[in-house]
């Protein structure tokens, strides 16, 4: 931006503070040109990415206009480029003046002829020569006809080819030489009194030393031998071995034994060694006796003791089940004796039983116990002739509860008519009559006294049975028994009877016996009956004229 735009600023603003008040400066309007790369933000807040020209009005002190700038938007773009290169070897790129060895793409930024960031790509591709291979071992010097250069020790050497290829890369050929010669050294120990060696024939008798002999071998070259020998050395002698063996100890294909008491003995071995040395071991064999023991007892439980001198016996707990051995320790606290224990155990395993689901209650024969609820696990121990402990454990009891189920209805009627019965109960269950019948409600026409029953059964397949005699009365007043109201029926907690002329109510269970006797007041007696157990019961109302109503009344919680 040029340097004047600063100087007609400074005009612009403080001119104002300078002229008459009543004074108006006029606008003065200044250029400047941005050069810039790829776009520019000015302070009118627009970006601009091309050539173009934008306006800016300042505002002096007064808040009038003052200075307009008009300014030139010059804008370069940044350029990019891609060339591509291969080379046999290493390349040198111009561009970045780096030296690159691997293939690759590799990028470079520099300026343009504006200043702006220009980005070149170079992909480079690397042809690699094959390399021929010669390879040669022998014991003279060797001259390579590539090079023509004379090799005398081991190496690996490579010459690249002045003529290139099909490819433009030139050809590189790799010698591998190796000198062949060996240095063998013999080593030797022997018994005897001389040794003969095959390489140069000479006989070396007793004592040691160092011995060479240098000859021409298969391929040419020179081979030194070198022998190290040791001649009429003697008799081996190997440490001796110390043995503890129990019974018995097998010694060639002979067995040395004791039944009770301990053998201490020293056997000598001596065997013939490679180079003819004798080889002499000694073994000190220590055999103990066992002690076989045959007892019963509750194992696992109880210890068994082992008399020994003095009475003091050794007290030793044996395992639940098998045979077993028991090492006994001497004075030095080194093993003196075994003792095999061949027993009985009669102690009864953990008994573990299946799980048991029950209706209403479960008997358990093994404690005797009846249980009216569910238990995770039982557990019984018992105890055997032996007085040795045994476990039984109930894995899993299920007490499943009983339906409740009773006979409703009238239960007294009159020869040849007929009465509902009607099964009061849980829910969902599933029912059947001495009939035959499977519905919760029947109907029946007895000629005579007669009892009858039901069935019920819910889904854990539990049942429960209920019976009631219908009785056949020939005084029965139907007209009286209309007109006697008991609600509610089934009841809970109290039972009311409603009749005219009213006077008397007994309630009887099903066995006959009277529950309670009420007089009525007003023709109604309340009856309480949250005390008594569920089921049916038999309900005699009497009236002022001599006339009897009997009901079935259902107490239901």
């Amino acid at each position: 931006m040029k340097k004047g735009f600063i100087g007609f600023l400074l005009m612009a603003f403080c001119l104002p503070f300078v002229m008459h008040a009543q004074y108006k400066a006029p606008i003065a309007v200044v250029y400047d040109t941005i050069d810039t790369c790829d776009s520019y933000t000015w302070i009118d807040g627009h970006t601009y990415t091309e050539n173009s020209t934008g306006y800016y009005i300042y505002k002096n002190a007064s808040s009038e206009d003052s200075v307009m700038v008009i300014m030139t938007f010059v804008i370069h773009k940044s350029t990019t480029a891609e060339v591509s290169a291969s080379s046999c070897g290493n390349y040198y790129w111009a561009v970045s003046g780096r030296v690159y060895s691997e293939p690759g793409d590799y990028t470079f930024t520099l300026a343009n002829a504006a200043g702006c960031d220009s980005v070149i790509t170079l992909h480079f591709s690397h042809k690699n020569p094959d390399t021929t291979y010669t390879d040669v071992a022998q014991c003279a010097a060797y001259t390579w006809s590539v090079d023509g250069n004379t090799y005398v020790n081991d190496t690996t050497v490579y010459f690249t080819s002045p003529t290139a290829g099909a490819d433009s890369c030139h050809a590189v050929f790799a010698l591998r030489y190796k000198k062949m010669t060996t240095a063998d050294t013999i080593f030797v120990e022997t018994c005897e009194a001389s040794y003969v060696w095959p390489i140069d024939g000479q006989t070396y008798t007793s004592g040691e030393g160092v011995a060479s002999f240098r000859k021409v071998n298969a391929g040419g070259c020179d081979t030194m031998y070198t022998l190290k020998y040791k001649v009429g050395i003697g008799q081996y002698e190997l440490p001796d071995t110390n043995i503890s063996v129990f019974g018995y100890f097998v010694w060639n294909n002979d067995t040395i034994k004791t039944d009770s008491t301990r053998i201490d003995t020293v056997l000598v071995q001596t065997l013939a060694s490679v180079d003819n040395c004798d080889t002499v071991k000694n073994y000190n064999v220590s055999i103990l006796p066992i002690f076989r023991i045959d007892t019963m007892f509750c194992g696992g439980t109880r210890g068994y003791r082992w008399p020994v001198a003095q009475g003091a016996g050794v007290l030793i707990i044996l395992p639940r089940t098998g045979d077993t051995t028991y090492i006994c320790k001497g004075a030095d606290r080194k093993d003196s004796c075994m003792m095999e224990f061949h027993y009985t155990n009669t102690a009864s395993d953990t008994t573990w039983l299946p799980a048991v689901s029950a209706c209403g209650s479960y008997r358990w024969d093994a404690n005797g116990t009846t249980y009216t609820y569910s238990e995770d696990t039982i557990v019984c121990r018992l105890t055997n002739i032996m007085r040795c402990d045994s476990v039984v454990i109930l894995t899993k009891l299920t007490i499943n509860p009983l339906p409740n189920v009773y006979i409703g209805g009238d239960l007294q009627v009159r020869p040849g008519h007929s009465t509902k019965l009607y099964a009061v109960g849980d829910s969902n269950l599933t029912y059947l009559w001495n009939t035959g019948e499977t519905s919760d409600t029947i109907t029946v026409t007895p000629s005579e006294n007669t009892e009858y029953s039901i069935t019920a059964t819910n889904s854990n397949g539990c049942q429960r049975h209920s019976t009631a005699t219908v009785v056949i009365s020939e005084g029965l007043n139907q007209a009286t028994a209309n007109s006697v109201k008991v609600f509610p029926n089934p009841a809970s907690t109290k039972v009311t009877i409603e009749g005219e002329n009213l006077v008397n109510v007994k309630l009887y269970n099903m066995l006959g016996q009277l529950m309670v006797s009420k007089n009525a007041v007003n023709g109604k007696v309340s009856l309480s009956v949250a005390d008594y157990n569920n089921g049916s019961y038999i309900m005699r109302a009497e009236t002022a004229d001599g006339k009897t109503t009997i009901r079935s009344v259902v107490i239901k919680k």
